[in-house]
Formats: structure tokens, C-alpha cells, sequence
């Protein structure tokens, strides 16, 4: 009976009603259809802010994606810290101090270049002559003055090592200028004994025959 019942409540809510005559037919919905619409209304209405708000819950969930301080630090971190330009400026008293070494090495030059006439005169004498003969103790003894002459030109070179030391520390520090300097007058001072070298090997040659 009970079914029966909602049957004819079902063809009800389903029936058609018609407005004025001559006007169209529109679906007219019964009571149960009515009911149901406003439970689902209040369900919705009910549930809305919950959902709104677990829905800023769950991205409040989520990391930020604004850049962290620690990121701007390990940046700074791994940027190569700055190069110093070079220093142009020498060390003080070192352009002195050169100076006086070059002037050594010359001075010591111009005794060598004064000797070198007579020794090469006496070797020349000594040609071909025995050993422990005047000619070749004459030469001999001119050659030893030519030695000494380079001995005291080459002794700013001690000098000139330990500067040249010191001075790759400091290039090495972002300082080249000094060791430019030591540089070239180690070169100036290392040909002049060079050369005078050059001179007593040809001249003892000369004298062995």
C-alpha cells in the first residue's frame, strides 16, 4: 500500500500544469522535488566555508617559494672574491738599491775591459811556450787579474738572488713591480759577466796551444 503510495506521489511530482488556456506546457515539480532541492541547498551552504577553508589550510601547506635568506648567502658564497689590481708601485729604497748594484757590476766591468789589452798581448806572447816559462807566467798572472776582475763584477750577484727571492713573494701577492726591476738588472749584470767569461776561456785557450 505503501508503495503504492509513493508511486502516485512520484506521477505527481512528474504531472504537467498548464497555465492559461492557449499557453504552452511547462513540467511542474512536486513537493518531494522541492524538499530535495533545499536539503542540497542547506548541505552547500553548510559545507562551503569548511571547504574554503581547508583549501587555504592545504596551500598554506605548501613551501614558499620566495627566495630564502640562505640561498642569497650560499650566492654570495660561491662568488670568486675580488682580484686586487696589480701594485705599480716598487718597494722603497729598492730602485736604490739596484742602482748600486748595476754600478758595481760596471765599475768592475771597465777594470776588466782596462786589463784585457795587456792580457791578450801577453798571451799572445806566450804562444807555444813551456810551462813555468817567463812568457807563460806573464800571461798567466795577466789572466788572474782578469779573474778577479770578473769575480768582482758577478758579486752583485749574490745580491741580486736574494732580492729576486724576495721579490717573487710579493709578485706572487699581486706586487710584480719589484720583481721587474730585480729582473732587469740581473740581466744587465749576468752579461757583463757573460762576456768577460767569453774573453779569459778564449785567452786560456789560446795559451794551453
Amino acid at each position: 500500500m505503501r508503495s503504492r503510495l509513493n508511486l502516485g506521489d512520484r506521477a505527481a511530482d512528474l504531472r504537467v500544469c498548464h497555465r492559461k488556456a492557449g499557453s504552452k506546457a511547462a513540467p511542474c515539480y512536486g513537493r518531494g522535488m522541492v524538499k530535495r532541492i533545499i536539503r542540497i541547498a542547506l548541505v552547500a551552504a553548510t559545507l562551503a566555508p569548511a571547504l574554503l577553508a581547508g583549501g587555504c589550510a592545504d596551500r598554506d601547506k605548501f613551501p614558499s617559494l620566495a627566495r630564502r635568506s640562505a640561498e642569497d648567502a650560499y650566492r654570495a658564497a660561491q662568488l670568486p672574491a675580488p682580484v686586487p689590481a696589480p701594485s705599480q708601485e716598487m718597494t722603497a729604497g729598492l730602485t736604490a738599491r739596484l742602482a748600486a748594484l748595476r754600478a758595481s757590476a760596471r765599475e768592475a766591468h771597465a777594470g776588466f775591459e782596462s786589463k784585457r789589452g795587456a792580457a791578450t798581448r801577453a798571451v799572445g806572447a806566450a804562444a807555444g811556450a813551456a810551462m813555468g816559462t817567463e812568457a807563460w807566467s806573464v800571461a798567466s798572472v795577466a789572466l788572474a787579474e782578469l779573474e778577479s776582475a770578473r769575480a768582482r763584477a758577478g758579486l752583485p750577484l749574490a745580491e741580486l738572488d736574494r732580492l729576486e727571492a724576495d721579490a717573487s713573494n710579493r709578485a706572487a701577492g699581486g706586487a710584480p713591480a719589484d720583481l721587474e726591476a730585480v729582473h732587469a738588472a740581473r740581466v744587465e749584470v749576468e752579461s757583463l759577466v757573460d762576456t768577460e767569461t767569453k774573453v779569459i776561456d778564449g785567452l786560456l785557450s789560446q795559451l794551453r796551444g
